[in-house]
Parts: structure tokens; sequence; C-alpha cells
């Protein structure tokens, strides 16, 4: 359930050449990709801005309708950020109330950060007024390492940093070892019909993770309809007819027009763990992406997570080269705010 409220829009002092309005459709995407990749190249993150991906993205949100969730910094007619808000039950048992907010370097220091957190808090308040919930709740919030605007302005704003994420460069694709697979397994690309339960087998495989949404929330048709994605670049290790793991693969085109691959989710079902399936996969899949092109491959991973996946990652080749930082701020807090 969503509030029927529209609203106040966030504000600067006047003269600061920064207005603020809403999001108006599919059509303010691009800009608003751009904004992004501008704020990416400055901090050295790897994985670039797909603006179909994106416009694809904004069509299957959840818990968030970004006519009236979602805000846009213009400067000079330009927009330099935005700000959306959304919020999720999570696996765990808690609620986040997420709090997304992006400024372009160019605009950093001019308080729009302030701003849009300042209008995410008053939103999530009607937001959370209108769904009622029992569970502990949280306000959330993410900066790339090197964000120094929202580094800054998160945790004055009473963020305090909870996990840290990581993007992982495999920076050649050269001698791949040739992957060993577990006797009753078999690795191959899936049928159209066996997209399904290849998706549940995300689903259940991630449901372990920290901060993960509760299955409901899921979609097939976001994974399936994105415009990066291929089946053919999927790779699931099958115990008969049962995909016990699953690694889906998307090529990335550069600026210069080389390719990287990016092993977009990297998952074993819980009933199919310390096996090796998850290393086989990984490394069909960088055989597979070579074949596409690609000279490098990519993938995120979260560094404390409890399968080891970071160390399993660095056995592939992958090293660390940019990262993420999760906040959160009890809801009480803003409960209690005026």
């Amino acid at each position: 359930m969503t509030t029927t409220t529209t609203p106040r829009l966030p504000s600067l002092p006047a003269g600061s050449g920064v207005t603020f309005r809403r999001y108006r459709g599919l059509q303010d995407v691009a800009a608003m990709g751009e904004a992004n990749a501008r704020l990416r190249t400055r901090v050295g993150m790897l994985e670039p801005i797909d603006p179909e991906a994106m416009r694809h993205r904004y069509t299957h949100l959840v818990n968030s309708d970004p006519l009236v969730d979602c805000v846009i910094a213009e400067r000079d007619g330009a927009t330099v950020g935005y700000a959306r808000v959304e919020w999720h039950d999570l696996v765990d048992g808690d609620r986040v109330y997420e709090v997304i907010t992006l400024v372009e370097p160019a605009a950093w220091g001019l308080g729009i950060a302030e701003a849009f957190i300042a209008w995410a808090e008053e939103r999530q308040r009607e937001v959370a007024a209108a769904n009622p919930s029992d569970r502990r709740a949280w306000l959330a919030g993410e900066a790339f390492d090197g964000d120094e605007e929202l580094e800054a302005v998160l945790p004055a704003s009473g963020y305090m940093p909870v996990r840290w994420g990581a993007e992982m460069l495999r920076p050649d694709l050269d001698a791949i070892e040739e992957p060993v697979v577990p006797d009753g397994y078999t690795l191959r690309t899936p049928t159209a019909g066996e997209l399904p339960a290849v998706f549940e087998t995300i689903v259940a495989g991630f449901a372990e993770h920290w901060g993960e949404h509760e299955a409901d929330e899921h979609q097939l048709a976001e994974w399936i309809e994105d415009p990066r994605f291929r089946r053919d670049l999927v790779v699931v290790a099958w115990a008969g007819a049962v995909p016990a793991a699953c690694v889906s693969n998307i090529v990335d085109i550069l600026p210069d027009g080389s390719r990287r691959g990016l092993l977009d989710a990297v998952v074993t079902h819980p009933a199919h763990r310390r096996r090796g399936l998850a290393r086989a996969a990984i490394l069909r899949s960088l055989r597979l992406l070579r074949d596409e092109g690609a000279t490098s491959a990519y993938l995120g991973v979260d560094t404390e997570n409890h399968n080891r996946a970071f160390a399993l990652y660095e056995s592939c080749g992958f090293r660390r080269v940019s990262g993420s930082v999760s906040y959160r701020k009890p809801f009480a807090n803003l409960e209690q705010a005026p």
C-alpha cells in the first residue's frame, strides 16, 4: 500500500542555483543515468550504467512509486542528482526503509545530499504510516567508496556503517582452469522452460544473505526481461533435473568498445553447498565470457558473506578494486522526529 498524498519537494536557500522537481517518467532516466555514470567514473566503480537496463528497473520497482517517491535535482537545467525511497521486508524479520541518494561530483558541497535525505526521511514517515508493521525497522542508505558527499552526509545524519561490499575484477581471461564438476552433477544452459526453477534456486540461495528481501518481492520478469539478459550466458549446475547452483552472466560494452563480463549472480542452493559447484560454474562462465569477446570479468560481493564467497572469488583470480558501505539508522529515531 502507498500513500495518496504528494510529499513536498526538497529545498535549498535561494541563490544556490539548484532546483528540485518530481520524476516525470521514463524520459528522465537517461539524464539520471548520466549523472550516476559521472559519479561511478569519479569513484572508480566497474559496473557501468546501462540506460535501457535502468529503464527496465524503473518499471519493476517494488514498494516504490517513482512518480511520488523520486525527486530530481537540476542545476542550470541539467540533472545533477536524484533521490528515491522504497521499503522492503527482510528474510531476517526486519524492515528497511531505503534512502537512495545520488549526487554527481560536480554538485558536491551544495547541500543537495542533505536536502535529499531530509526529504526522504519525511517521505518515509508517510510511507511507514500507510504500511504499519511490528517489525524492527531501519532507515538504510549506501555510499560508494570515494563518494565524499555521502560519506560525510550519511554519518552526519545519524546513519552508521554496518556492512561492506566490494567489486572484484579478474583483469584477464587467460589460462582459465578446466571446471571440475562433482559426480552426480552436470553443467549446462537452462532451457526457457527451466528458467522459473532456476530463478527459484537463485532466490533460495540468496535467502541467507544479509539484508535479503523476502521471496515474494523477487520478480522472475525483472530477471529475464532485463535487456542485458541472455539465457545462453546462464550456467547452471544440475542435480538431475534440479538446478543446484547458477551463475547468470552479462557482457558489458565499455566506452572504448571493449567487452567486460559481469558474473551478475553467483549462487548455490543451500542443499548443495560445499561441493565445488559454484567454482565449477564460475570457471565455465569465464570461458563463455571469453568466447563472447570479453577480456576481463568482475562481480560484486558482500565481504562478510558467511559462505566465504570472497575467498572463493580470489581463488578464481578476482581481486578487490572498489567498494561500498551500507548504512543504517534506527527508524525509531525518525518516528520521534517532529
